[in-house]
């Protein structure tokens, strides 16, 4: 269907932990034009993703990396050693990523082990093992007095003894030039002899790209300005704040008030050590001047509003007369932190 949606596009995968099918694969339910030749998946009962080989080769397919052109398979019984005999990938558009060639002998006795040959367990037996033998080296070099030749075979190193998955990949770019963005790949009706693709525009994508990608700039240049305006006001609240409490500490300087650094009244309070009280605005500490004179240091809690605690509480202060209190300073550290000695 050009120029449509047809059952190319709808997402593909044999479970929810399944590798995603797209082109050049296909499940064999999905149209021919889903896909490329030598590319056909089915699912089992399990839900697991199946790859058909030549000749009747079944693997099962972990992992597609469609960048790489690689799929990472496994045979169903972790004995693909048992499949080589039909083995024939020159007849699938697939190869081995690092591969050699072997012979497979089976022996009636264990003592071609002290020889250097590892035996392949899934196929071995007690006293007839089965052993693969690097094709390049001469069968006249080795013990193999008691083995029958059982056939050759091509295969990564590793996966004839070690039951794992492999690696294999396809080296032809089918479809690279599809430039995505609303167009998909499929394989093309003609009458050549050679698998011809081509790429189609899916009606419908491209506008919904377009309109997904509107709307999401759309908010996102609303998120934006609201950041920035929120930015600017808590600024603007704060430069307020400052102008206010330092025109109230200006008009306060007629009680010629004593000043101290954030680090003297640190020293005073021993590092805020011995905690008196508890307030509405604040903190109240226990300190000691250097003429030996005790005194209370209240700490503001930091002010949210326009600085109004920090005025109201230094006013009040300010009118206090009592006995034990000989004398009132006013400390003021940076923009949040208010001290009243």
């Amino acid at each position: 269907m050009r120029g449509g949606r047809d059952e190319c596009m709808t997402s593909n995968r044999c479970g929810d932990q399944g590798p995603l099918i797209q082109f050049p694969f296909r499940l064999k339910d999905r149209p021919h034009h889903c896909g490329y030749p030598g590319f056909e998946l089915s699912c089992t009962e399990n839900n697991q993703t199946m790859l058909d080989l030549p000749v009747s080769v079944k693997i099962l397919v972990k992992k597609i990396a469609y960048k790489s052109r690689e799929i990472i398979v496994q045979d169903p019984d972790n004995c693909l050693a048992r499949q080589l005999r039909n083995f024939n990938l020159a007849a699938s558009p697939f190869y081995f990523k690092f591969e050699r060639d072997f012979t497979l002998f089976t022996c009636s006795s264990d003592k071609t082990e002290s020889y250097g040959f590892q035996s392949i367990p899934c196929l071995s037996i007690p006293g007839n093992p089965v052993y693969a033998v690097h094709s390049s080296r001469y069968v006249e070099d080795t013990d193999l007095s008691s083995c029958r030749r059982l056939y050759n075979a091509s295969a990564p190193e590793d996966f004839m003894f070690i039951e794992s998955a492999f690696s294999l990949k396809w080296s032809k770019s089918i479809c690279g030039s599809c430039p995505g963005g609303g167009k998909i790949c499929r394989l093309k009706k003609s009458n050549s002899t050679e698998p011809e693709t081509e790429c189609i525009k899916v009606k419908g994508v491209s506008k919904k790209i377009i309109v997904t990608g509107a709307i999401f700039g759309f908010f996102l240049l609303v998120l934006v300005i609201v950041m920035l305006y929120r930015v600017y006001s808590s600024d603007k609240v704060e430069r307020e704040n400052r102008v206010k409490v330092k025109k109230f500490l200006e008009d306060y300087e007629a009680l010629k008030p004593s000043r101290y650094s954030y680090v003297d009244v640190k020293r005073i309070t021993s590092q805020f050590k011995d905690k008196l009280g508890q307030g509405g605005y604040g903190t109240v500490y226990k300190g000691k001047l250097s003429d030996e004179v005790f005194v209370a240091v209240k700490i503001l809690n930091n002010s949210q509003g326009n600085g109004e605690e920090f005025i109201n509480e230094v006013a009040t202060m300010g009118t206090i007369h009592h006995v034990n209190i000989l004398s009132r300073t006013i400390h003021l550290v940076g923009r949040n932190f208010k001290k009243l000695l």
